[in-house]
C-alpha cells in the first residue's frame, strides 16, 4: 500500500485562463488540498496509478498552453517534466524502475498546483482491480448466496423479494447484465490470474451441484449463474446468450464444473435458441422483440442499454462451435445467423448517431467486440465492410474525444448521455459506459492493427479508466468506498460523493461497486455543481467494467520463445532448452513475484502445464526454462506454447530439428 501525503496548494486565485475550456466564475480556493478540483490550479489524474508502457496523461483545466509541469518522487527529485497543451499534460514516456509515490506539479498563470500522489508499475490498473471485480460479483449475488425460488411470478408488476429485486442470479440484474459472459471472457483472457482469486467468506447454498472448497471464485460465480438461469428455465434471448458463453467455454471450465451442468445447459439452449417466446424474466425489455436468436435484430434499444445492437453476433458464433462439438447436423444455422446479423449491422447502422454507440450506455461494448471476434474467428464469413465499419466507429470515437479529458463525448452538443425512455433523470448515471469503453476501443485497435487510429484508441481506453479513477471534473473515483482499504482501490484518496442506500440492488458497501460519474453539467469543468444527477450502483455497470478488464488483458498479453540467447526459437534440437517469456497481468501482489501457467503441446497431443514466474518485482515479464528433451518430441514435430483460451489465446510455435 502506498503512503499518501496530501500537499496543500498555496497559490494565488487568478481565475480561469483565457482560452481554457472552463467557467471563469468558478469559485476556487488557495487552500484546497492536492487533487481538489476547486483548487486555484487543479491537477487531476488517476489517483491510484499508471501501468508501465501505458498512456500517462492528466488534466490541468486552468493551465494555459505552455505552462510547465514536473513529475517528482517522494524525495522531491524531479524525474520527468513537460508542458501543458490544451489543458492536458503527458508523461507517457516516464516508465521508472521504482513504483513511486510520484506527484505532478503544474506551474502556470493560475498558480502552482499539485496532484495527489500516485504509483507507476507493471499492470497497475489490473492488479488493483481484479480482486475487487470478483469480490463485487460474489457479494452482489441474489438471495445473498442462498438460492431459493421465492416468487413464482418474476415478471409481475410487484417487485420480488427484497433480497433479489426481480433479478435472478444477481441483485437488480436484468436480462442484459452479461454477468456470465463477462466472467467467462475474463477467465479466457487471463486464466492464470483468476485461478488464484478466492473469496472464502462467500456463501453458496441451494444449488443442485456444490463445487468443492478451494474452487476459484470466478468458477463458483460462473457455475452459480448457470445453475440459477437453468433452475428458472429462462427464455429471454440475452439470458440464453449468457448460457451460450458457458457452453462455449466449457472445455476450459470442465476441471472445475461437472459435465452434468454442461449437459443441462446445452439441452436447454438447443431446445430454446430459436423459440420466439420470452415470457421468463424480460421485465426491462423496453424495445419490442422476440426470443428467436436466429433472427436478424433490426431494433435498437433505449439508453437503458436493454437491447444493444450486435448483442447476438458472437453468441451465435459460440453456439456454432458448441453445435459442432456436439456433432449436430444443424450447426451451420448458428454461423449463418451470426453472419446475417453482422451484415445487417455493417450495412444499416448509422454510427454518427450516438444512440447506437454511447447511447447504449453500459451495453455498448457488445457491438464492436462481437464484430471483431466474429471477423477474426471466421474471416471468410465476416461481412466485406466490417473493417471499414470498425474504422468508422473508431474515427467518430476519436473525434469526440478531442478535449482536455480525452473523454469520449456523447455528441457535439452533449458530454454524457441524455434522458431516455424508462431512464428517469435528465442526467442519467452512465458510469457503466465509461467503465466499459476500453472493451470496444481495444477490440477495435486489435482489428485495425497498424492503423494510426489504433494508438489513439489505446490512449482513449486508458483515459476512460483514468476518468473512473479521478481524472474527471469532480476529481473523484467512481466508487464511494474507493478510499477504503477493505472495499476500495489502492491509493485512492477521493471516492464518489455519495452512495445510494436502499436501492433496488442493495449494493451500497459492496467491494468495488461503481456508484457514479460526472454528469453533463460538470463538463467541461464546473466542479462547483457537485453531485448532480442520479447516483446508484448497478450490476450492469460493474459487468461492463469486467468486459474492459478482459480486453485489457487481451491487449497486453504477449508470448515468445527464444533459443541461443535471445533469438526467436524457430527450429531447435531435441536436447536443447528454450526460454518461454509471457507478458500478462498476473502480478496480483506487488510485494511478491507473480506466477502463471502456460500450456505446452507437442503436435496434437494433450497439453502440459509449465509455470512461468515474474522475472523481478515490477517486471512485466514472466519466464521459464523449457527442456525440450522432456517433451519427447519427434523430429520435425511442432511444439506450441499457449496462454489464454479460445478467441483470446496467444500462441508461439517452433519445430524440433530433423535428423541429418
Amino acid at each position: 500500500m502506498k503512503v499518501r501525503l496530501l500537499v496543500a496548494v498555496g497559490a494565488l486565485i487568478l481565475g480561469a485562463v483565457p482560452g481554457a475550456a472552463v467557467a471563469a466564475a468558478d469559485p476556487v480556493s488557495a487552500e484546497a488540498a492536492a487533487g481538489d478540483p476547486m483548487a486555484a490550479q487543479p491537477v487531476l489524474l488517476n489517483q491510484s496509478g499508471f501501468g508501465l508502457g501505458e498512456s500517462k496523461r492528466f488534466t490541468a483545466p486552468r493551465a494555459e498552453d505552455g505552462a510547465r509541469f514536473t513529475v517528482t518522487d517522494a524525495s522531491g527529485a524531479v524525474r520527468d517534466r513537460g508542458k501543458i497543451k490544451d489543458g492536458t499534460g503527458d508523461f507517457t514516456a516516464f516508465d521508472p524502475g521504482d513504483t513511486g509515490d510520484f506527484v505532478v506539479t503544474v506551474t502556470g498563470k493560475a498558480g502552482v498546483g499539485t496532484s495527489v500522489p500516485f504509483g507507476i508499475g507493471a499492470y497497475w490498473t489490473d492488479r488493483v482491480s481484479y480482486r475487487r471485480a470478483i469480490e463485487f460479483m460474489s457479494g452482489s449475488r441474489c438471495y445473498f448466496g442462498d438460492y431459493t425460488r421465492k416468487t413464482t411470478d418474476p415478471v409481475s408488476d410487484e417487485y420480488g423479494p427484497r433480497d433479489c429485486m426481480k433479478g435472478m442470479a444477481w441483485r437488480d440484474a436484468a436480462q442484459y447484465s452479461k454477468e456470465i459472459q463477462t466472467l467467462v471472457d475474463m477467465y479466457l483472457a487471463n486464466p492464470g490470474a483468476f485461478d488464484r482469486i478466492h473469496v472464502d467468506s462467500a456463501v453458496y447454498k441451494g444449488l443442485p451441484v456444490t463445487l468443492p472448497e478451494g474452487t476459484p471464485e470466478i468458477m463458483r460465480l460462473i457455475h452459480w449463474g448457470v445453475e440459477v438461469l437453468l433452475e428458472e428455465d429462462v427464455n429471454d434471448p440475452q439470458l440464453k446468450e449468457q448460457l451460450a458463453a458457458f457452453a462455449f467455454a466449457y472445455p476450459q471450465l470442465k476441471k472445475y464444473i461437472p459435465v452434468s451442468v454442461y449437459q443441462r445447459a446445452t439441452a436447454h439452449l438447443f431446445a430454446t435458441w430459436d423459440d420466439p417466446a420470452r415470457d421468463r424474466y424480460s421485465w426491462q425489455a423496453l424495445t419490442p422483440h422476440t426470443g428467436d436468436l436466429l433472427q436478424v435484430y433490426t431494433q435498437v434499444g433505449t439508453g437503458k442499454g436493454e437491447l444493444a445492437p450486435g448483442h447476438s453476433v458472437w453468441p451465435n458464433a459460440m453456439m456454432y462451435e458448441v453445435a459442432k462439438r456436439e456433432g449436430r447436423d444443424d450447426a451451420d444455422r448458428y454461423l449463418n445467423a451470426a453472419q446475417k446479423q453482422a451484415s445487417w449491422l455493417v450495412d444499416n447502422l448509422d454510427l454518427s448517431d450516438p444512440r447506437v454507440t454511447k447511447g447504449q450506455r453500459q451495453s455498448e461494448h457488445v457491438l464492436i467486440t462481437g464484430l471483431v471476434q466474429f471477423a477474426e474467428s471466421y474471416p471468410d464469413k465476416a461481412p466485406e465492410g466490417v473493417t471499414r465499419f470498425v474504422r468508422e466507429w473508431a474515427g467518430i470515437a476519436v473525434e469526440r474525444s478531442d478535449n482536455l479529458w480525452d473523454f469520449r463525448r456523447y455528441s457535439a452538443d452533449r458530454w454524457t448521455i441524455p434522458a431516455f425512455t424508462g431512464g428517469g433523470a435528465d442526467d442519467p448515471n452512465e458510469v457503466g459506459n465509461v467503465a466499459g469503453f476500453s472493451a470496444p476501443a481495444l477490440a477495435a485497435a486489435r482489428l485495425l492493427g497498424n492503423d494510426p487510429l489504433a494508438g489513439r484508441l489505446r490512449e482513449m481506453a486508458t483515459a476512460q479508466v483514468d476518468n473512473l479513477f479521478g481524472r474527471n471534473p469532480a476529481g473523484r473515483h467512481a466508487s464511494y468506498d474507493a478510499p477504503s482499504e477493505t472495499a476500495g482501490f489502492e491509493g485512492v484518496e477521493r471516492g464518489w460523493y455519495s452512495e445510494y442506500y436502499g436501492g433496488a440492488g442493495l449494493l451500497e458497501g459492496e467491494s468495488g461497486v461503481l456508484d457514479g460519474s460526472p454528469k453533463n453539467g460538470l463538463y467541461p469543468f464546473s466542479p462547483e455543481k457537485g453531485n448532480i444527477g442520479h447516483t446508484e450502483g448497478w450490476v450492469a455497470f460493474n459487468t461492463a467494467w469486467n468486459a474492459s478488464l478482459a480486453w485489457r488483458a487481451v491487449d497486453q498479453t504477449r508470448l515468445r520463445v527464444t533459443a541461443h540467447g535471445h533469438a526467436p526459437a524457430k527450429v531447435v534440437k531435441a536436447d536443447e532448452t528454450v526460454r518461454v517469456e509471457l507478458a500478462a497481468p498476473l502480478n496480483l501482489d506487488a510485494e511478491a513475484l507473480g506466477e502463471g501457467t502456460v500450456e505446452v503441446r507437442v503436435g496434437d497431443h494433450p497439453a502440459k502445464p509449465l509455470t512461468v514466474t515474474q522475472t523481478a518485482k515490477n517486471s512485466k515479464t514472466f519466464s521459464a526454462t523449457l527442456d525440450v528433451t522432456t517433451l519427447h518430441a519427434k523430429p520435425r514435430e511442432a511444439i506450441t506454447v499457449t496462454y489464454g483460451h479460445a478467441p483470446f489465446a496467444v500462441s508461439y510455435s517452433f519445430t524440433v530439428a530433423g535428423r541429418g
